[in-house]
């Protein structure tokens, strides 16, 4: 048994609901009919899933404040007279009865029940089946037929860590940021000429770093260790945290900003060069040193079944682009936790690298930055924690330009605490708010093998203007398809899982209207606040609803919306039944934890404009009233980009720090 981790702050009387809560959740039960009894023989307690959970809280204190609570709440006599008719301490009702009032909670009129419910089920899901023994495997995989990363020889980038002895540093300038937008402006501006520092919060996740564990790669690679959300928890963030932000772990697709989104951009903005011929060359310049392409847009299962689906409904669709170079499609699957071949071309092994090439430019990691220092309205430098083997220190940098890139949900922040004021900074939050929907199928499909996206339907992308729903195959491994799968009861939900190869996993993937805001909480941690609004909601249902009939199309003998009631449509449904069915999901809600929902693409919180009154920072990407001080990620999109944000980030970048040198 793992033992409960030394000061995680749960007393007794809370562990004792936590076991009960995930005992309840994941038993060990008695095998039926074609269960598996290797699979259902399993049970939380055995495999110390309370314990793993409670060392996987999140570090803030009134997060974990917050979930000590929710325990107390539940153990307590009135819930249960709520939910069950009857006072009833949850950790002393039976097992039915406490399935019961799970069950209650996940489908509650009151939103903070359903919030509660998700608490506690997502991490219990995916920690049971995606935590990992010391010889670094889970009992469940062999049992749902997945298969871990095969060995793969590492190859690493040539970053040569700095030894920086002093607590201050100087250069021309500090990129914040490794990722998408930090590493662009990085090797361009190292290109030119300048002394170049590029610092990176996260760890210096390099190939012979990446393990391709799901949990082990979900905490280190990730924004809080994989737990990011808003604070009802119904909108899951999916943020890399790491040296080349989210390009390690993002799915290669590689779309340019589409026509339409840059003319819209441009009458957002009053900025011209997003429809002028310098945005294509940025468009082409980033396409072609990340060797993007089709030639290795090989077509797994995953996404044959979108394929096939769309072919027998005469869907639009294609192949998508990918930045890859030299991939082997048999560890494709698992370049999602990072890519130990370099043939995903992330920024680390393309922009990053040709920066430090140049000689200009050093990287630094677990380097956070606090502020940027600023003097009558100029850039003076940043102050910055580093940290070591040895802990944290101060670190400060003597600079006279700084690029924030951080992205949409640090960049507002660092640009706060920094003494940037302005109406829209934080504001104008766009998150691409995401839908999946499952298909059983009689063949394997394996969600966790081969290329993770390399089909795209744009048929409805653009149904409402320029906003719309594309689709898109998800690659999953089992953490997540357990953290996705609905839970009704146990014995349900275990045998989903049993399944779970079977499992085709497509995503609707919405356009939004930035209604959404970042700030930050008096624990300094960011607070994501966001709901769809209407428009958004219904393009959720609309996708959604046309995923189902692509999944029908394509063959399954079961299709899921991952509602929290759990409904599923056979295939063999008769038209009748599929209407019903179809009706049913364009019209009931699916935001508040009534389905789940997904974030991997955060814009618009600096976003770019001609007036302090409308925006953080002008066409150059300098921020307004500040000399030196620039924005270059995500954050600066005038709005959403209705596609897979890397490579408009990547030519923003480009754009701005050509500004820079140019001017």
């Amino acid at each position: 048994m793992k033992a409960p981790p030394p000061g995680s702050g749960l007393s007794d009387s809370e562990r004792t609901t936590l076991r009960a809560v995930c005992d309840t959740l994941f038993p060990a039960m008695v095998a039926r009919g074609d269960e598996d009894p290797r699979l259902f023989v399993l049970g939380a307690r055995a495999m110390a899933l309370s314990a793993a959970v409670e060392e996987a809280l999140p570090d803030e204190e009134l997060r974990r404040d917050h979930f000590r609570r929710l325990l107390r709440v539940l153990d307590g006599p009135v819930l249960g007279f709520v939910l069950l008719g009857r006072p009833g301490r949850f950790s002393t009702l039976s097992r039915t009865d406490r399935e019961r009032y799970l069950r209650a909670m996940a489908t509650s009129r009151v939103p903070a029940l359903r919030t509660g419910f998700e608490a506690l089920r997502r991490l219990g899901a995916f920690l049971f089946y995606a935590d990992e023994d010391e010889a670094g495997g889970n009992p469940t995989w062999e049992r749902i037929g997945y298969r871990p990363a095969p060995p793969a020889e590492a190859t690493p980038t040539s970053f040569p860590a700095p030894h920086i002895r002093r607590s201050e540093v100087g250069c021309d300038v500090c990129v914040i940021g490794s990722g998408a937008g930090g590493s662009v402006a990085a090797a361009e501006l190292a290109r030119s000429g300048n002394s170049v520092l590029v610092i990176e919060a996260g760890g210096s996740g390099d190939a012979p770093a990446y393990k391709q564990r799901e949990r082990s790669a979900t905490r280190d690679l990730f924004l809080e260790h994989g737990t990011a959300s808003t604070p009802d928890l119904s909108i899951s963030i999916l943020a890399g945290a790491t040296l080349g932000g989210g390009t390690p772990v993002n799915w290669q697709t590689s779309f340019r900003t589409p026509a339409a989104v840059r003319a819209e951009w441009a009458e957002i903005s009053g900025c011209g060069h997003f429809v002028n011929r310098s945005f294509d060359e940025s468009l082409d310049r980033v396409t072609a040193r990340l060797a993007v392409s089709t030639k290795e847009s090989e077509v797994n299962e995953n996404n044959a079944v979108l394929r096939r689906g769309c072919e027998r409904l005469g869907l639009r669709h294609s192949l998508i682009p990918r930045n890859a170079a030299g991939c082997e499609s048999d560890e494709c699957g698992y370049c999602i936790f990072g890519c130990r071949r370099g043939g995903k071309q992330s920024a680390a092994v393309t922009f990053l690298a040709d920066a430090v090439a140049t000689g200009n430019a050093t990287v630094l990691t677990g380097c956070r930055a606090e502020r940027v220092r600023m003097e009558a309205g100029r850039v003076i430098g940043v102050d910055a924690v580093h940290t070591t083997g040895a802990g944290e220190r101060p670190l400060r940098i003597r600079c006279d330009t700084v690029i924030v890139a951080a992205g949409a949900i640090h960049s507002p922040l660092l640009l706060m605490r920094s003494g940037v004021d302005g109406t829209e900074l934080g504001r104008n939050l766009s998150l691409h708010p995401t839908a999946p929907v499952a298909g059983l199928y009689e063949q394997p499909v394996r969600t966790w093998e081969g290329p993770p996206q390399t089909i795209v339907c744009d048929e409805l992308a653009e149904i409402d203007g320029p906003y719309g729903v594309r689709f898109e195959s998800a690659p999953a491994h089992p953490g997540l398809l357990a953290l996705c799968t609905p839970w009704t009861e146990a014995r349900d939900h275990r045998r989903r899982m049993q399944d779970v190869s079977r499992y085709g996993a497509t995503i609707a993937l919405v356009r939004d209207r930035g209604r959404g805001r970042v700030r930050q909480g008096r624990d300094g941690r960011a607070i994501i606040e966001y709901r769809p609004g209407a428009p958004e909601r219904s393009l959720l249902r609309r996708g959604m609803a046309e995923l189902v009939r692509i999944h029908l199309a394509a063959g399954a003998a079961e299709v899921f919306t991952l509602h929290a009631d759990g409904r599923r449509l056979p295939g063999t449904a008769s038209p009748a039944e599929r209407n019903r069915f179809l009706a049913k999901v364009l019209r009931d809600p699916v935001d508040q934890n009534r389905s789940v929902l997904f974030s991997a693409h955060q814009m618009g919180t600096c976003r770019m404009g001609s007036s302090a009154r409308t925006a953080v920072c002008g066409p150059d990407g300098r921020v307004f009233g500040a000399r030196g001080l620039h924005v270059a990620d995500a954050s600066a999109f005038p709005a959403s980009s209705g596609v897979n944000p890397m490579i408009s980030i990547m030519a923003l970048a480009d754009h701005t720090a050509r500004e820079i040198t140019s001017g």
